[in-house]
């Protein structure tokens, strides 16, 4: 019965320090910035600019829908997630 007992006391305290250890993660706010507005974008150099000027990720992306003309798009982290 001791033995019993004492293993259930075990499994709440590790139980107890995982949960209050592990923090609470929160996704990062996302932002999206056009870069080089007016111009056709080329995939390489639009990545290769997003991510020397934001360290994001560029992207061509139409611009008005339906077009044949690209702009280039760049999403990165725009902000530390928030504290509660």
């Amino acid at each position: 019965m001791s033995t019993k007992l004492f293993s259930y006391f075990m499994l709440l305290v590790v139980l107890f320090s995982v949960l209050t250890i592990i923090p609470k993660t929160e996704a990062q706010k996302r932002c999206r910035q056009e870069l080089e507005p007016g111009k056709q974008c080329v995939l390489a150099k639009c990545r290769e600019l997003c991510f020397k000027q934001l360290k994001g990720f560029g992207s061509c992306i139409e611009k008005p829908p339906g077009s044949s003309k690209y702009t280039c798009n760049c999403f990165y982290n725009c902000g530390p997630p928030g504290f509660f």
